[in-house]
């Protein structure tokens, strides 16, 4: 039985044009993921940041509420304060690095300083925390 529609009007794709196609996808996958993995990274290390950042101006309150003076630093930022939770609870996989404690005193109040943390994929990032008031930002390298 032939068909009614003339041969010109019955049509398909040729191998060659799904294979161009689908290069084309290819290309903009292999673009595209590797961007979209950096953009999802970064925005895992500004929560991080922030969650650390927030401990920090934390440890400023609790020195005050236990009445405990706290020299931060590489090697004790683990130890245990007198609420039994140590000073502070980083995210896996970062650590303070630098060498000079930064001092929360028992008023609630700090020395100031630079706190290094090596972090997120072996990234140094370094946090400022404010004399007195014990705000932290983040320093762009």
């Amino acid at each position: 039985m032939q068909s009614s529609l003339p041969c010109r009007f019955i049509r398909g794709f040729t191998l060659i044009e799904m294979m161009a196609v689908l290069t084309l996808t290819a290309i903009m996958a292999g673009v595209a993921v590797p961007a979209m993995q950096r953009w999802f990274d970064s925005i895992s290390e500004r929560a991080q940041l922030t969650e650390i950042s927030i401990q920090f101006q934390r440890l400023a309150s609790r020195a005050a509420l236990l009445s405990e003076t706290v020299k931060l630093s590489k090697e004790n930022w683990t130890t245990k304060m007198g609420d039994g939770n140590a000073m502070l609870s980083l995210p896996d996989g970062w650590a303070i690095v630098n060498e000079k404690p930064v001092v929360f005193f028992h008023s609630g109040i700090c020395e100031g300083g630079i706190i290094e943390l090596l972090g997120f994929q072996t990234r140094k990032v370094k946090l400022n925390i404010a004399p007195v008031s014990c705000d932290v930002s983040v320093i762009r390298q």
